[in-house]
């Protein structure tokens, strides 16, 4: 919701009106900004009067929950007003400033709201003094605190009172285009400076200091037929939505919203509460916590359904070609469980581990899995002391038991849609909200920048890596590949985060070489890793006459440049564009970024454990965390600005 203007306020305090008369039953501070008074009308009605420093003011029946003990500001305003008769609400000048006059016995009190960004809520006595103010402060041109007289805020040119010659004067002296010389110079802001342009049918960007005089009428003369409707109090609130979704609240339906749906609303108030959290910002917050944990939940809930619906699909599918190939499968088993049974069996087994079809074989592991093709190849792993009828049975047991955890899972899923749907909490109307964080491209896999600027990506598994290549490397980037299996495919780019064009150095192309080691089994079983870097034009998916390439690998032609690797690298907070994120990679790379960073090594530091850790320094999720991290145990053996030592239980 865009800030309440001064014409917004105009609004709201001619609905206030119907509060003259009322005494003040209680005052209560229930957050930081926000003030509680609970009314009690002539006529008997109790009414509550919702106060935000620096926001909003409404009138609302909503219950709220009070503090048990009153602040120091809200025992004061009790001292001075409780009991006291509201005699006049106010808009002071054409400001954003509520002015509020209070009666009790002999005494007259103002409380002055201030609605603008850093304002305050001040009670004033009737000689003008500050007798409490919700926040001490001091400006150049007045201080606000207690014995201080009251001294208003340099004030806005009051439309109401503007005269053709006033305003000709201010929009010719302006330098700046139309638009923003009436919501800034005149104080309109930015949705009524658009809709007073939009009327008048005069281009909103034309420069002030070139109106003729004709245009320049005919704005004054727009702003005169709109002010009218303020003047004579025509409210028609509205509610703006696009897509059922809210878009704006305004006192009256607006030309530049003539494409959206209006809701008509009985009171601006109401129209007010529907896209401001009437909550204290504790309670937004807390709320906004669940929805947030919720939601991760929520994600992790689908992946594991997924996860269990694709395993028990893989395993049908294993029974299904095991009956297929029955033959062959038990052919091969009575072969094995006749070999085990002799004493001098290795050359047996070595036989056995050289059929085309078997994919590995270690008897004293018990383990034998098979390549069979259906289509596409798919490994089976079996148990070659039943027979080809036991595997499968196995197998479809296997995949019925899958089906109930997804079954699980997706009733998991139901209850926590509707606890989200319980929770009714708008993330944006929270003060302490996140700023929704821009997402580049590249964070779709894993990523770095080098220390050059380069972007470097990396696939997460077979079919990233597909899209990686076949989507995203282009002509002058570098094909970079750790030399051991089931490593993924990475991409050092010739451009930057914005895709302006960096060239590839060699520094680039060592980091990204280190980043492609590190996320390579290698982490697991060397100290460093062979990687290699080729051309983009030296990539095919074509492979040769009779060999299988399953998805997600590459042939590589020609020559293949090779580095040796470390296996270590660093984590830590980088700023991209102004934009804080956790960033893994190299260590020199991460080093000339971060002042907050951990470089890691292999070791004994089970990384779940260390992803707990790790996550909540730098507050993210530990599914994040654990996507950063290489893949296998870690040791620190460096780091700047953490603090990691684990809580003890």
């Amino acid at each position: 919701m865009r800030e309440l203007s001064s014409f917004d306020i105009n609004a709201v305090v001619a609905e206030l009106q119907e509060l003259l008369g009322s005494f003040i039953d209680k005052v209560y501070q229930i957050d930081k900004e926000d003030l509680l008074v609970k009314l009690r009308k002539p006529q008997g009605d109790k009414v509550f009067l919702l106060i935000r420093s620096g926001s909003f003011i409404v009138s609302t029946t909503k219950s709220f929950s009070t503090p048990k003990k009153p602040s120091m500001f809200a025992m004061i305003l009790r001292k001075h007003i409780e009991n006291g008769r509201i005699k006049s609400v106010e808009q002071h000048e054409f400001d954003r400033i509520v002015v509020i006059t209070v009666v009790k016995g002999k005494d007259v009190f103002r409380l002055i709201i201030e609605l603008f960004s850093n304002g305050n809520i001040v009670l004033v006595d009737g000689d003008g003094k500050i007798v409490m103010p919700l926040k001490h402060q001091v400006w150049a041109h007045r201080t606000v605190k207690p014995k201080e007289n009251y001294v208003f805020p340099p004030a806005q040119p009051n439309p109401f009172n503007l005269s053709y010659k006033d305003f000709a004067s201010l929009i010719k002296k302006s330098g700046r285009d139309l638009v923003r010389t009436l919501a800034r110079d005149m104080g309109f802001g930015g949705l009524y400076a658009e809709e007073i342009c939009a009327r008048a049918g005069v281009e909103k960007n034309m420069v002030t200091r070139e109106m003729d005089d004709e245009n320049v009428k005919r704005v004054f003369e727009t702003l005169q037929g709109f002010l009218k409707v303020f003047k004579e109090k025509r409210f028609e609130p509205v509610v703006v939505k696009k897509d059922d979704e809210i878009l704006d609240v305004t006192p009256f339906p607006l030309k530049v919203y003539e494409d959206y749906g209006f809701e008509p609303v009985k009171g601006f108030s109401k129209a007010l509460e529907q896209v401001f959290s009437l909550q204290p910002r504790k309670e937004r917050k807390r709320k906004v916590e669940k929805r947030e944990t919720l939601e991760r939940q929520l994600r992790k809930q689908k992946t594991m359904m997924k996860g269990f619906i694709e395993k028990a699909e893989e395993k049908k599918r294993e029974g299904d070609l095991l009956y297929r190939n029955y033959q062959k499968v038990d052919e091969l088993l009575r072969e094995v469980q006749s070999i085990l049974k002799k004493k001098d069996k290795e050359k047996d087994v070595e036989r056995i581990k050289g059929y085309d079809f078997v994919e590995e074989f270690e008897p004293t592991e018990n383990l034998l899995k098979l390549r069979i093709k259906d289509g596409s190849e798919h490994v089976i792993q079996l148990d070659f002391r039943k027979g080809v009828a036991e595997n499968a049975e196995a197998a479809y047991e296997s995949s019925k038991k899958l089906r109930e955890k997804a079954e699980g899972a997706k009733r998991a899923i139901q209850e926590t849609v509707e606890k989200l749907k319980g929770l009714e909490v708008e993330t944006h109307e929270v003060v302490e909200e996140k700023k929704k964080e821009k997402r580049w491209w590249f964070e779709r896999f894993r990523w770095c920048v080098t220390s050059d600027g380069n972007v470097v990506v990396g696939g997460r598994d077979a079919k990233s890596n597909e899209i990686l290549v076949k989507k995203h490397m282009k002509e002058g980037d570098r094909y970079v590949h750790a030399d051991i299996h089931g490593a993924p495919s990475c991409i050092l780019k010739n451009v930057d985060v914005n895709g302006k064009k960096v060239d590839v150095s060699e520094k680039s192309i060592e980091e990204a070489c280190e980043f492609a080691g590190v996320y390579s089994k290698a982490w697991k079983q060397f100290g460093e890793a062979s990687v290699y870097w080729v051309f983009p034009s030296q990539v095919s998916k074509t492979p040769q006459s009779g060999e299988y390439l399953p998805k997600g690998a590459f042939v590589v032609r020609g020559k293949r440049n090779y580095m040796r690797c470390k296996m270590e690298m660093a984590v830590g907070v980088v700023s991209i564009e102004g934009v804080e994120k956790v960033m893994a990679g190299p260590v020199s790379a991460v080093k000339k970024r971060s002042n907050r960073f951990v470089v890691l090594q292999p070791g004994d530091l089970e990384k779940n454990r260390f992803a707990k850790m790790l996550a909540k320094k730098f507050n993210v999720d530990v599914e994040e965390m654990l996507k950063l991290l290489p893949p296998g145990d870690v040791k620190v053996v460096e780091n700047r600005g953490l603090s990691l030592q684990e809580k003890k239980t």
